[in-house]
């Protein structure tokens, strides 16, 4: 008998009732059950199997921290907040990044980092105030002009990247900087060499928690000279980038390794460690090197070998739910470069939305959660994710897995075995290939590949993967960014950030919009989220927000441009050597304060 898991909602903002708002009669599945509908109705309960903190006393003694990236695929390796694209180039920026901008218990910002932000809602206007002692590593002052020049490459008419998009295009005169009309962003307001005034458009919810806002700065002194479309390749970005936090790079090994050393104009608090190897190692050899002691920090490592790791005598382990989801996206349309908007295909082979539906429902996603994941995955019910509570409606019904339900939805919808091969052509009698694109990396990539596999066959659905095989991380977000012709399901994930509003993965301008859908009622229901009826009297009406979030909720988990397979809990391992590691939202911690607490790091017993 399967464990069942039981989830606890961290309540931020929201009270219970709040939560429970909005929650419509669910529409009907042709069959007279309710789409993704449940038996059963779950109380969404969260318990973190390990602690979040780890805090330690006793002397330090300065030496080497080592990091584990646990990927088979070498790293990029952009060095640069505007320009890197994955999420390990991100992680990788940690020691150099700090906290630029502090978050608040529901992840909007608050005072407290390196730059403090002041919101004027009656004059729509948002105000920074950069730290008076913050200083690049090269001695040079940070200042107004390295934020002015992030604003200013995100809108140049050669930027290649994906961050120019609707909360940038709020700034007041960045469409017309970016069209080449204007010299100057008119509104960006240089008060002094620490304070930049940002006006905007519209003043809406999302720009609490940094819609249009840049959350880091990048040195004009350092790039000014470097022209945007060349920038991604050059020394200045890939070998010695510039940091304002609490290290600075040293060295690196392309692809391999990154070292840091402490900053030596960091203005806050000294470093305990003299250095810092992030080095590049196998999900496959991560047990092993854990065990010799090889890393003293692994964070967010694979799931899929707790059960060889959770138990070993020289670590540590602590947890938190993420701020993010994996999903199968269905491509449905085109980037139009030119437009900078997402063009829906209606020939598409993925856009029935009763096809998708049924594809929803031959996903076994609590079991793949229990199996693959030994438990550290949940069920995901929705594009908006437990960590964001308030806004996140944990009464949506999850499409539990139902072959049954998925063959009647394709037999009602016209897919029938026409030539009697077992697999189902479309509503026109043509043969339904589905090509199903998805990332190597680890032990389990490719079983569950399969396993997915397997499920759309069991309901008669011919898929298979593209190519015959599994692409590596690279590869696979080249294809989806490009819209690869061949593309018609994709399994990806989202890492979601601090800002909760989702029209930068899902608006019609949005190039994060991997599946490529828009419709006039998707604007309409973003639109409200963005919108300045959501702020009252004394800041925003958190009703008439939440409701807006779940109305939105709603209106994707029906359409199935994503099918949300399941929520995660990140899990880090430490030597029992490390002093301090911190996975809360809201902390003073930061990479400044991890000791070690011996010259050499423990092995496993």
């Amino acid at each position: 008998m399967k464990k069942r898991l039981k989830l606890l909602v961290p309540l931020l903002l929201a009270s219970t009732m709040l939560l429970a708002a909005c929650n419509k009669d669910k529409p009907d599945g042709g069959d007279g059950s309710a789409i993704g509908g449940s038996e059963e109705e779950t109380l969404l309960k969260i318990e973190l199997p390990h602690p979040a903190v780890l805090q330690k006393e006793g002397k330090t003694v300065g030496g080497t921290l080592n990091v584990a990236l646990v990927t088979d695929t070498p790293f990029e390796g952009i060095f640069n907040t505007f320009l890197y694209s994955n999420k390990s180039d991100s992680q990788l920026m940690g020691p150099m990044l700090g906290s630029f901008m502090k978050s608040g218990k529901n992840f909007e910002i608050v005072n407290g980092g390196y730059c403090d932000v002041e919101f004027n809602k009656e004059a729509k206007k948002a105000t920074y105030k950069i730290h008076k002692d913050l200083t690049w590593s090269d001695g040079v002052p940070v200042t107004s002009d390295d934020l002015i020049f992030v604003y200013e490459s995100i809108a140049h008419k050669d930027y290649k990247g994906v961050r120019y998009d609707s909360d940038y295009k709020n700034v007041i005169g960045i469409e017309e900087y970016n069209k080449g009309t204007a010299e100057t962003i008119s509104g960006l307001k240089r008060i002094d060499d620490k304070t930049l005034e940002v006006s905007f458009k519209k003043y809406y919810p999302g720009i609490l928690w940094g819609a249009g806002l840049t959350f880091n700065a990048e040195p004009k002194h350092y790039l000014k000279d470097i022209p945007i479309q060349d920038m991604e390749a050059h020394d200045k970005v890939r070998v010695k980038p510039l940091s304002c936090g609490p290290f600075v790079v040293s060295n690196i090994v392309p692809g391999e390794s990154v070292e840091y050393v402490p900053n030596p104009h960091w203005f806050g608090e000294k470093p305990k460690v003299d250095k810092i190897v992030y080095k590049r190692t196998s999900p496959d050899t991560i047990v092993e090197a854990l065990k010799a002691g090889t890393f003293d920090v692994v964070d967010e490592i694979n799931v899929d070998a707790y059960n060889e790791y959770k138990d070993l005598s020289n670590i540590e382990l602590l947890s938190q739910i993420q701020r993010s989801y994996g999903y199968i996206g269905f491509k449905l349309g085109k980037w139009d470069n030119e437009a900078k908007e997402v063009i829906v295909d209606p020939t598409k082979k993925m856009s029935d939305v009763k096809l998708r539906q049924a594809m929803a429902y031959g996903m076994d996603t609590k079991e793949i959660a229990e199996v693959f994941y030994n438990g550290l995955r949940l069920p995901a019910n929705s594009v908006i994710d437990p960590a964001h509570a308030t806004f996140w409606n944990s009464k949506l019904a999850t499409y539990n897995y139902n072959p049954e339900k998925a063959k009647k939805i394709l037999d009602d919808a016209g897919y029938k075995d026409v030539d009697g091969d077992g697999m189902r052509e479309d509503p026109k009698g043509n043969k339904l290939k589905i090509n199903f694109l998805s990332m190597s990396g680890g032990e389990i990539a490719e079983p569950l590949a399969q396993f997915f596999v397997q499920g759309w066959k069991d309901i008669g659905l011919d898929v298979g993967l593209q190519n015959g095989r599994l692409v590596d991380m690279n590869a696979f977000y080249d294809m989806v960014e490009q819209d690869n012709e061949e593309i018609d399901i994709f399994m990806g994930g989202w890492g979601t950030g601090s800002n909760p509003d989702p029209s930068g993965l899902y608006g019609r301008d949005a190039q994060f919009n991997y599946t490529r859908f828009a419709s006039e009622e998707n604007d309409k229901l973003l639109g409200a989220i963005a919108s300045e009826d959501a702020f009252g009297k004394d800041g925003v009406d958190e009703e008439y927000l939440v409701k807006a979030y779940h109305e939105w909720q709603q209106y994707i988990h029906d359409q199935v441009p994503v099918a949300p397979t399941n929520f995660r809990y990140t899990i880090t391992v430490t030597n029992k050597r490390v002093t301090s590691w911190d996975l809360n939202t809201v902390s003073d911690w930061g990479w400044e304060k991890i000791g070690l607490l011996s010259d050499t790091p423990e092995k496993a017993k």
